[in-house]
């Protein structure tokens, strides 16, 4: 890719060369500013999709919660899951864990979970720490220590 001085300075040098009548050297000057911008335009679309993608998973790690042996999904005051720890630790997947009568199975790996119906009815909420990323990604983020 060209410098931003060269791309600055590539309008300038080809309104000079059309100037001049060096039309076809203009012409190749701005080609080659064109092909820029539209790689430019390219890598940013590439940039605004992995933001996104990073936004979604500070989304989710924010709900997700773990009881010590299975995973559970806070949404919109409603709790959903339990969910299979191996499979999220693994690919990041949330699969349900399907209940039988005293264990919970993942039908994805085929972990099996002993049910334990206190720690199913309240699993402690952790504090929301993401930042807002209108205002950017911050490098390190406070942590309250207890």
């Amino acid at each position: 890719m060209f410098s931003t001085l060269y791309q600055a300075t590539g309008f300038k040098r080809a309104l000079d060369l059309f100037e001049a009548g060096r039309f076809d050297e203009g012409k190749v000057l701005l080609k080659s500013l064109q092909d820029e911008f539209l790689a430019v335009c390219d890598e940013n679309e590439a940039l605004k999709r992995q933001l996104a993608e990073v936004a979604e998973i500070l989304d989710l790690a924010e709900k997700i919660h773990f009881d010590g042996q299975k995973y559970w999904l806070d949404e919109d005051d409603e709790r959903k899951g339990p969910f299979c720890q191996v499979c999220y630790d693994r690919e990041g997947l949330l699969v349900h864990l399907h209940e039988h009568e005293n264990h919970w199975e993942c039908q994805s790996c085929h972990s099996l979970y002993m049910a334990s119906h206190e720690t199913e009815k309240t699993v402690p909420r952790k504090p929301r720490i993401r930042a807002s990323l209108e205002k950017g990604l911050p490098l390190f983020l406070e942590q309250e220590i207890n």
